[in-house]
């Protein structure tokens, strides 16, 4: 287990500080939480020359359709990514990464499906590229030019995805699979939706979510914690006082238990036909969700069952390789979070229809048979090595415990959820696809 101590509020700094450490590596984590809401996750990493540092937005592209109050809000698909593009992308004056570039900051953010992120890099000027991102999250430029002078920006991005072969065959598989649930929707919208959006949309949005009651900033690196309280502190004073506002508590209508067709298929300009297969985990859907700790040991287990059964290792993948089926290129992900989860798998074959079907037919046939618990547990331990190193890079261990922060865990919470995760737990969080009504296929063709 890992141990952690509380200490006082300090001075009139306004935080509170508590201190974990990982029995396993002696690695620190520090939580810190101001009166205003903000946490803050430390990981001290001394001697390292970079920094890096990230701002987690527990709003995504599936938060449409939310409460504040007594009032329902709903904005158009979309509305979460156009906000990220007018936050940190570049306008006349160089915008937010224009100025981070010019600290030599390496910077980037991402929208999902449930959140916004936010982060950079910097071997030097971290203070300074630091107060940058915060100016720009808690006082951003949000008026009609500004967003009318970005809509093109992000129409442009869609149209690429809309001529991309891979998204157009996700997005279909995902339309099939769902029903009502916006995860069907593509995480940067349509060009329809896209150009209802208004900057009254963007500011309710920003004014209910970016909230320093909400956001999580993860730090990582050689840091000096007392100057970037003063920092903070000062920025937190001056930024977030704001009126009192309701939490928004996001709505979902009842999405059905089966996927709405068994799949479909397009043809486009590609050379080599490929097929996605998808499975709908109705076992998480609104009014039955996951979250904390179960949320993330439903992840793991699902992920690590799956790589015994679908990865390059398996018989399964090896009998589809060997009937020339599929190729290199094939890959499975399974997403799982607070109130959906689905299976993808699938990639390039000269026969999709054969092969989607023979992959359905080998996960169905797989759970009449043993589980090969040697093979689960190769998988696990690899797993397990695997992210322990992970956490002695500066970046990837504070995107990590940036993510973590969604769940209300910590990073050093991974080594105990994988302690926690046997061959027949995972089967058992597994065996939905035992169940053939619940897959659907996308299958993509070259264009006649």
């Amino acid at each position: 287990m890992s141990r952690s101590s509380f200490g006082p509020t300090t001075d009139n700094s306004g935080f509170s500080r508590r201190t974990v450490i990982d029995p396993l590596t002696g690695k620190t984590l520090r939580i810190l939480r101001h009166e205003s809401g903000l946490v803050i996750k430390l990981l001290p990493r001394p001697g390292f020359s970079r920094r890096f540092a990230a701002i987690t937005v527990p709003y995504g592209s599936i938060h449409t359709t939310f409460n504040v109050g007594n009032k329902t809000i709903h904005v158009p698909a979309g509305t979460a990514h156009f906000l990220e593009h007018c936050i940190f992308s570049r306008d006349d004056n160089g915008g937010l990464l224009g100025g981070l570039a010019s600290l030599g900051a390496s910077a980037n953010a991402y929208t999902s499906h449930t959140h916004t992120l936010y982060y950079f890099t910097t071997v030097y000027h971290f203070e300074q590229a630091l107060e940058l991102y915060l100016q720009a999250i808690f006082t951003p430029y949000l008026e009609r030019d500004r967003v009318e002078a970005e809509r093109p920006v992000v129409l442009a991005e869609i149209d690429q995805y809309q001529d991309d072969p891979d998204s157009r065959c996700y997005n279909n598989l995902l339309s099939a699979l769902y029903s009502c649930h916006p995860v069907r929707e593509d995480v940067g919208g349509t060009p329809e939706s896209v150009s209802q959006i208004t900057d009254t949309d963007l500011k309710t949005v920003w004014r209910s979510f970016y909230r320093s009651d909400q956001i999580i900033l993860t730090l990582s690196g050689d840091l000096d914690e007392d100057r970037l309280l003063t920092l903070l502190t000062g920025i937190l004073e001056e930024k977030t006082a704001r009126p009192s506002y309701s939490r928004p508590k996001p709505i979902f209508l009842p999405e059905p238990l089966l996927p709405t067709s068994s799949g479909n298929s397009l043809r486009m300009d590609v050379k080599t036909p490929s097929f996605l297969v998808g499975f709908k985990d109705s076992s998480v859907r609104p009014g039955q969700e996951l979250k904390g700790r179960r949320l993330v040991t439903r992840q793991r287990g699902v992920r690590l069952y799956l790589n015994s059964i679908l990865s390059p290792v398996s018989p399964l993948y090896d009998r589809l390789y060997g009937s020339g089926l599929i190729n290199d290129s094939f890959g499975f992900h399974y997403s799982c979070e607070n109130n959906h989860a689905f299976l993808v798998c699938g990639g390039e074959s000269s026969q999709p229809e054969q092969a989607a079907a023979a992959v359905i037919e080998g996960l169905i046939d797989h759970f009449s048979m043993e589980p090969d618990e040697h093979l689960f547990d190769i998988q696990k331990r690899a797993a397990a090595g695997n992210f322990l190193r992970s956490l002695d890079s500066v970046e990837h261990s504070g995107l990590v415990e940036a993510q973590c922060s969604l769940h209300e865990i910590d990073l050093f919470d991974y080594p105990k959820i994988y302690d926690m995760i046997d061959c027949a737990t995972a089967r058992s969080m597994t065996n939905f696809l035992e169940n053939r009504a619940g897959y659907a296929a996308s299958i993509l063709q070259p264009a006649r």
